[in-house]
């Protein structure tokens, strides 16, 4: 059904609604699973995220992220592209998503750094690289996905989330920086002020109150990673409306349909996997995977190895939701043999599905940012090949080095 190009929630559905049918089992039980895959609370962050990202990005909060950040490096070589890299980091600690972060800062970082004589397939090629951080720094999507099929501990997800997401950017300053140097786009000529920078940091003060606010008030216990969404909704909405005055009145049902049709998508995919994973437990699928796995091996990197091999190969044509989704089920009974920490393979796993949204033929920040810096997708997809390499290594830190992230949990 995928290679048909079907709808992966349809994909999902079908499939399970076949395998019960063809077992003989009750045709109730679809329903059942169905409806208990999204009656969790946990997930109830996801809808508020969502519209507390869109309400950001109508709010103007992207913008003044991005002027703060080009006050500081704007200056170096390829400066506005380590910019966008910032700017891409910022606003994934506001809207939890990749494909928002892609399209806040490919609309305003694109154009600009075109204006500045850097080529249009490479500036498309940083966004459509670093946007996807959004689903590895906190708050993000992904962990409450993967959180809620693992019972593991959202805040400690969120704290491993922070150097995970930092490693990824550093890796693709990097190669923004290498290959400025060899094309020889320079940095902004104009020298650095500290009374514009103040001013920078003043304009951007509500914006960077968003993270603060939102992983502060989780890792300090103020409130759960579920009402610290209803909270960003609410911020989003003050700050939009009356501080930067940007979001009109006229704007809110826009951004709330488009909030809610993202969210039905999200919503029944989860509900037709978990259906489509309870499927997978009872038919012994997990067990069967896990004596294959030992079968390669009973050392735990190689299986590492295999597992983000496998990864990778699914970002490639399945969506974010929708690895976390399938994986996570089969794979739990292989990290409890080989005593892998749940928390630090969510942060595996989540940075494989952040290189899968930016590689063709299912990568919808390849497509997005595509269409906003009108870039084909074949010279798109030919010029992230070196960010997709950076993001590789930088995965392969995060996998063996597991200290690299799992420190802010241990800290905390």
């Amino acid at each position: 059904m995928l290679l048909l190009g079907m709808p992966v929630a349809i994909c999902l559905g079908a499939s399970s609604l076949l395998v019960i049918i063809l077992q003989g089992m009750p045709s109730q039980i679809a329903v059942q699973r169905f409806f208990a895959g999204v009656d969790v609370l946990p997930l109830m962050a996801i809808p508020f995220f969502i519209l507390a990202g869109n309400l950001m990005d109508s709010g103007g909060l992207a913008k003044r992220l991005v002027s703060l950040a080009n006050v500081f490096v704007g200056r170096v070589s390829g400066g506005l592209g380590i910019v966008t890299i910032m700017g891409c980091v910022f606003f994934a600690a506001i809207s939890g998503s990749g494909v928002a972060t892609a399209a806040a800062m490919g609309a305003i970082m694109i154009p600009s750094m075109v204006k500045r004589g850097y080529d249009r397939g490479f500036a498309s090629a940083v966004v459509a690289s670093a946007s996807p951080i959004g689903v590895v720094i906190p708050p993000s999507i992904s962990f409450i996905i993967y959180a809620v099929l693992t019972s593991s501990s959202v805040t400690d997800l969120y704290q491993a989330g922070i150097p995970a997401g930092m490693i990824m950017g550093l890796c693709l300053v990097v190669v923004v920086l290498t290959i400025s140097k060899k094309q020889g786009y320079k940095g902004d000529d104009h020298p650095f002020s500290w009374s514009e920078a103040l001013h920078a940091f003043k304009d951007a003060s509500w914006a960077l109150g968003t993270p603060v606010i939102l992983i502060g008030g989780v890792f300090g216990g103020i409130f759960t990673p579920t009402e610290s969404a209803v909270v960003a909704v609410v911020y989003a909405l003050l700050i939009g409306l009356f501080a930067y005055r940007e979001l009109k009145w006229t704007d809110l049902y826009r951004v709330f349909l488009d909030s809610a049709k993202m969210t039905s998508k999200i919503m029944l995919i989860i509900s037709m996997a978990l259906c489509f994973a309870y499927l997978l437990t009872y038919n012994q699928v997990p067990q069967a995977v896990m004596e294959m796995f030992l079968s390669f091996s009973e050392n735990k990197y190689v299986v590492l190895m295999i597992i983000n091999l496998l990864l990778l190969v699914a970002g490639t044509f399945m969506e974010t939701s929708a690895i976390l989704l399938i994986t996570v089920p089969i794979l739990l009974p292989v990290l409890q043999k080989f005593n892998i920490d749940l928390v630090h393979f969510g942060i595996i796993i989540s940075a494989n599905t952040a290189i899968g949204l930016m590689t063709p033929p299912f990568g919808v920040c390849l497509f997005t940012t595509s269409s906003i810096g009108q870039t084909s997708i074949q010279e798109l997809s030919r010029r992230v090949i070196p960010f997709i390499g950076a993001l590789i290594v930088a995965m392969a830190i995060i996998t063996y080095i597991p200290q690299s992230v799992m420190f802010m949990v241990d800290l905390w």
